[in-house]
């Protein structure tokens, strides 16, 4: 019983349920900056050549791909469209990556 009012004390905790929160946030962030990555690799673009489709600095590209800045909804969109799709499909795409990760196997 005491396990169980410990868990309760812990699932109930703020800061904690914040922690978790944000390490989400993190863990999301991630993974939509590795499926960008892995399909402009895929596709052969350079982040030079991808900023110049943009209309950006090359800096601004590699500072979302080593996730140092926060992007906007719109240099999301920018930057799919670079790479001749959809965010709705980069959004979805981690699936994507596991079966193209499986197909080398």
């Amino acid at each position: 019983m005491k396990k169980l009012n410990k868990i309760a004390e812990i699932y109930n905790n703020k800061e904690l349920k914040e922690m978790a929160i944000e390490q989400q946030e993190r863990w999301l962030r991630a993974k939509i900056v590795m499926q960008f990555v892995f399909l402009r690799e895929k596709l052969g673009y350079t982040q030079q050549e991808i900023a110049d489709k943009m209309g950006v600095m090359r800096q601004q590209i590699t500072r979302f791909e080593n996730m140092s800045n926060s992007p906007t909804i719109f240099f999301l969109v920018k930057y799919a469209n670079a790479l001749d799709t959809e965010l709705d499909v980069i959004l979805n795409g981690v699936e994507l990556i596991e079966v193209t990760n499986n197909e080398q196997i």
